[in-house]
């Protein structure tokens, strides 16, 4: 028995090394490949399935390229087994901003993994597809905190004002980076129905969201004038 495992050890101890050794010999430069801009290169990296940090560094670079011939491939590394690389693609497929992602990015919303949904959320906020936001508003009631804030940061992007109740609700949440974000989003939506709920976060304990609070309140009180403005104007013309 003893002889056997001996053997059996020296077998594993060989394997291992000659892994190694092909790892060392054909393991992409993804580096390299992005140097040069060699997007077909990246790609081959993407499916190298020995190391899924290739994998994840590549979606990456392929991102950072704005490859938009990539697309296919990194909406299938969103099936990838490890969390990491479906996070990287994720990021990617909101760097190069196609159409093509906006379905596969919402479904990554389920993801297992939280960071995974996080930076799906955010994706979807730089692709800016409206057809994104009853999902995104479905993701400000994620368990995930990150997850909450980023579903609140994506919707200011869009700009989607059916999305205003769901934020103002979010300005209640337990935790304040997600009510600041939600203030911060709210502001830049211009919707005067997140005015009296802004006016109460100017009580909020942390200073943060006070301070998003009156900033998205300066926006819309200057929207506010604006409108008035208009609306003066317009009348001083019909009695001319």
């Amino acid at each position: 028995m003893f002889a056997k495992n001996k053997v059996l050890n020296g077998i594993a101890r060989a394997t291992r090394a000659r892994e190694e050794t092909l790892d060392l010999l054909f393991k992409p430069n993804v580096s390299k490949r992005a140097a040069t801009g060699d997007i077909a290169g990246l790609l081959k990296a993407l499916q190298y399935k020995r190391d899924q940090r290739v994998r994840a560094d590549a979606a990456k670079a392929l991102g950072v390229a704005v490859a938009h011939c990539a697309v296919p491939a990194l909406i299938e590394a969103l099936s990838d087994s490890y969390a990491y690389v479906r996070a990287a693609a994720a990021e990617a497929l909101g760097q190069i901003t196609d159409q093509d992602a906006v379905t596969p990015l919402i479904g990554a919303l389920e993801d297992e993994s939280a960071g995974v949904r996080k930076v799906a959320a955010i994706a979807l906020g730089r692709v800016n597809e409206r057809q994104a936001a009853p999902f995104l508003v479905a993701a400000l009631s994620d368990d995930e905190w990150i997850v909450r804030r980023a579903a609140a940061e994506a919707l200011g992007e869009l700009r989607d004002t059916r999305s205003v109740p769901s934020l103002i609700d979010a300005l209640r949440d337990p935790v304040y980076d997600v009510r600041e974000r939600a203030a911060t989003s709210l502001g830049g939506l211009r919707d005067e129905r997140a005015i009296e709920p802004l006016k109460k976060s100017l009580s909020d304990i942390i200073p943060a969201v006070r301070k998003a609070a009156a900033l998205a309140l300066k926006r819309l009180r200057g929207l506010r004038v604006m409108r008035g403005r208009i609306a003066q104007y317009g009348s001083t013309v019909r009695q001319s």
